[in-house]
Order: C-alpha cells, then sequence, then structure tokens
C-alpha cells in the first residue's frame, strides 16, 4: 500500500477520555440495512458520526425521534434502500 504523504508525520493526541467515558448522542442522521441487520449513522455531542448496530440504539430517545420524522411507528419498517 502507498502511503499519500510519505513525508508528513502524524503525531496523535491523547485526550485523556477515560475507556468508559459515555458520549451524548445528538441525533441519528439515517440508516442502512446490510441484509437482515440495520446500522444508523449516530451522530454525537463531541461533533463525530459513526455507523452503530440497532442492538446498540434500540433503547436510545434519538431511535424515537428518527422514526417518527421518517413516518414510521417500528424499526422493521424502515426502507430498505437499494444497492447503487
Amino acid at each position: 500500500m502507498t502511503t499519500p504523504f510519505p513525508t508528513v508525520t502524524v503525531d496523535t493526541y491523547n485526550f485523556s477520555a477515560p475507556d468508559d467515558a459515555e458520549w451524548i448522542v445528538d441525533k441519528l442522521d439515517s440508516h442502512q440495512w446490510s441484509g437482515k441487520n440495520l446500522d444508523f449513522q449516530v451522530h454525537w455531542n463531541i461533533g463525530e458520526m459513526t455507523w452503530e448496530l440497532l442492538e446498540s440504539c434500540k433503547e436510545l430517545a434519538a431511535l424515537d425521534r428518527y422514526l417518527m420524522l421518517m413516518g414510521m411507528k417500528h424499526w422493521k419498517q424502515l426502507p430498505r434502500k437499494a444497492a447503487a
């Protein structure tokens, strides 16, 4: 694998967050199906976005808001987008 910038070194910064720190979910931005699995794009309070499994999102108030915005009562009703 070729490094895009071979002469550049990157320093990482340790924000000193404990390993068990919990971040707050601002909202769910979108969803995607992969076979029978459902993932949600989670927008965190720190500005980061990650894809999380349904199992991690089932108890979130953000899921209830997302379903309401999508006009659905249950996550099983969420549309499956055709693969591009």
